[in-house]
């Protein structure tokens, strides 16, 4: 689980006006409206959004059934009312997310590497 240990390093080093900075960015620059990053194991890292801790329990399923139809490392998932986006950020790490617009590819791929850089992974 070296990915967790980074993350922990992370979040011990980062003061919260910086982790705001971050959240302010996902929803400013990529329209998200709640996120919720999660080990490919099921254990939630960071989120903004209520109850993610037992939401992030299922994102490594969500991510093995969509793959199962169609390999990819991005989803995007739109229902009756909202828009989800599902990308695998590194092997260890799934960012699930409500979305306010549907994402560029360009964007998406924007999205995965701010978060690895921010995230230190």
């Amino acid at each position: 689980m070296m990915v967790l240990n980074r993350i922990k390093r992370f979040l011990k080093t980062k003061t919260t006006a910086e982790i705001k900075s971050f959240e302010d960015e996902l929803t400013r620059r990529y329209g998200l409206k709640w996120y919720l990053y999660a080990t490919s194991e099921g254990l939630p890292i960071i989120g903004n959004l209520e109850g993610y801790e037992e939401l992030s329990a299922k994102v490594p399923e969500l991510f093995k059934v969509l793959s199962e139809l169609e390999q990819s490392g991005r989803y995007i998932i739109s229902g009756e009312t909202a828009t989800y986006l599902l990308v695998r950020i590194v092997p260890d790490v799934i960012l699930l997310a409500q979305t306010s617009r549907k994402l560029t590819p360009v964007e998406i791929y924007e999205l995965r590497e701010r978060t690895k850089k921010e995230l230190e992974l």
